[in-house]
């Protein structure tokens, strides 16, 4: 990702207001993006959200939007008067002198992140000798693997479940697999397509006294398909 600080200047205090406390999530032009998830475009809000409503999200937030409880009514007022296209300008500037231009990645002109890979990495840490005991990529592009190009890994959101018998389990891809690594090694033991990529963590349940590991499949993040299902394994005995 890269981050640049732009300086601008508004006449509507509420535009003042956006650019200081919005923009770096949500851009300076209302236009949103993707950080960690999709930040919506606020650019026609006023069509969807009445002003008292567009108050309550930012009194209160919702999902990974904070809330801006500590931001005083009137600045308040004044985002949502911007938002709501109600016209509090005024004839004077109000200069902001720099703001976050937003979350922006660093890619190269075919897609792919503009750093040499790996791009994302799996690693086991032996925390008795403080070091890493092995490290292998997480994660491949089907397209590279096929031009021969080794694993080069992927972004990875989400985190491993390890097991007693020695397993260790995670998805976290944009390759939409779910994988079971060997906890001494590193080395992939098994894999499986998921119907969206499995973006979390997975969990470890029992019944009947079969052992079973779920993964919830919501994609949606990278440039990936969103998915709404929970997909299970039973673990052999």
């Amino acid at each position: 990702w890269t981050l640049e600080m732009v300086p601008v200047t508004a006449r509507h205090p509420g535009n003042n207001q956006y650019l200081i406390h919005c923009a770096s999530c949500h851009g300076a032009d209302l236009a949103g993006g993707e950080f960690m998830g999709k930040i919506p475009d606020l650019r026609n809000i006023a069509s969807r959200m009445d002003p008292d409503s567009i108050s309550q999200l930012l009194l209160k937030g919702r999902g990974s939007m904070p809330a801006f409880a500590s931001l005083g009514d009137s600045k308040r007022d004044a985002i949502v008067d911007y938002l709501s296209g109600i016209d509090r300008s005024s004839d004077e500037e109000q200069e902001v002198t720099y703001v976050s231009s937003g979350y922006n990645r660093f890619l190269d002109e075919r897609g792919y992140p503009a750093i040499s890979p790996p791009w994302g990495l799996l690693t086991a840490i032996d925390l008795n000798e403080q070091k890493i005991a092995w490290q292998v990529p997480l994660g491949e592009y089907e397209e590279l693997s096929a031009q021969g190009i080794p694993p080069t890994g992927t972004e990875n959101y989400g985190g491993p479940l390890v097991t007693s018998t020695g397993l260790t389990f995670i998805a976290a891809t944009a390759d939409e697999k779910f994988r079971a690594f060997d906890s001494s090694t590193g080395e992939i033991l098994w894999e499986e397509q998921l119907p969206a990529s499995g973006f979390a963590t997975p969990a470890c349940y029992e019944v009947e006294g079969n052992q079973y590991i779920i993964i919830a499949c919501g994609g949606s993040k990278s440039g990936a398909q969103a998915g709404d299902s929970y997909v299970a394994y039973r673990l052999p005995e």
